[in-house]
């Protein structure tokens, strides 16, 4: 079968190139990343439709005892999990074929400006996502904002915040796959407060599943998203 693999995961370093393997299995970065590859598995083989991520991770403030990347392994996986489990509906899995750190300042994004220059990271053939240490929301800095799917010209991508529950990546890429905000009681992609359903049952709605699989074509043409035969 084809797809992505675990061939393609590149440990990008990006405060500058580590010259020597034995010096980047030193870096505390450079282990942080790879503990991230180790936690995420390989999309599941039994799905019609496998979606490539490419992770890029602020690093940590850079303090004595501060950690090396501003989330660690364990968040990145629930992340990824989740959203795999709430797209099995459509038939879709998730995969890491990319992981790399950011320069320092994009652990704290305040503007539009440093949202936008992100896209200077954007590659082909992935969904990029993008996890800082504070995303500011733009629009009202009062109200706290997790995550957001951004547009920079005609790179689209996700921002997570290191705040972000563990159901947040899935939202995003809800809009990725062109879902708007909703009114569903059930659906994830509500915004709006509610005591019921309880989130554990959120999901996406049946009217939403039908948009998303429309969606499949458009990411195969893009490369995003290989088709695995059965």
């Amino acid at each position: 079968m084809s797809g992505p693999g675990r061939g393609w995961l590149a440990l990008g370093l990006g405060l500058g190139a580590v010259a020597h393997a034995g010096r980047a299995a030193a870096d505390p970065r450079a282990d942080a990343l790879a503990a991230i590859s180790a936690a995420v598995p390989a999309c599941d083989r039994a799905r019609a439709h496998c979606v490539a991520l490419r992770l890029h991770v602020a690093p940590g403030e850079g303090t004595v005892g501060a950690p090396p990347l501003v989330v660690d392994a364990a968040w990145i996986a629930a992340q990824v999990a989740q959203a795999t489990a709430l797209f099995a509906a459509i038939d879709v899995a998730f995969e890491l074929v990319g992981v790399d750190a950011l320069p320092p300042a994009a652990a704290h994004l305040p503007t539009r400006a440093a949202r936008d220059a992100l896209a200077a990271h954007v590659r082909p053939r992935a969904l990029d996502v993008f996890v800082t240490g504070r995303l500011d929301n733009v629009d009202d800095p009062a109200a706290p904002v997790r995550g957001v799917a951004w547009r920079a010209g005609r790179h689209k991508y996700v921002i997570l915040g290191a705040n972000a529950p563990d159901r947040v990546l899935a939202h995003e890429l809800g809009h990725m796959f062109g879902l708007p905000h909703s009114t569903y009681a059930v659906s994830l992609m509500n915004k709006t407060p509610r005591a019921e359903p309880p989130l554990a049952a959120r999901t996406f709605a049946p009217e939403e599943l039908v948009v998303m699989t429309r969606a499949l074509p458009r990411l195969s043409r893009a490369r995003v998203l290989v088709r695995r035969p059965r």
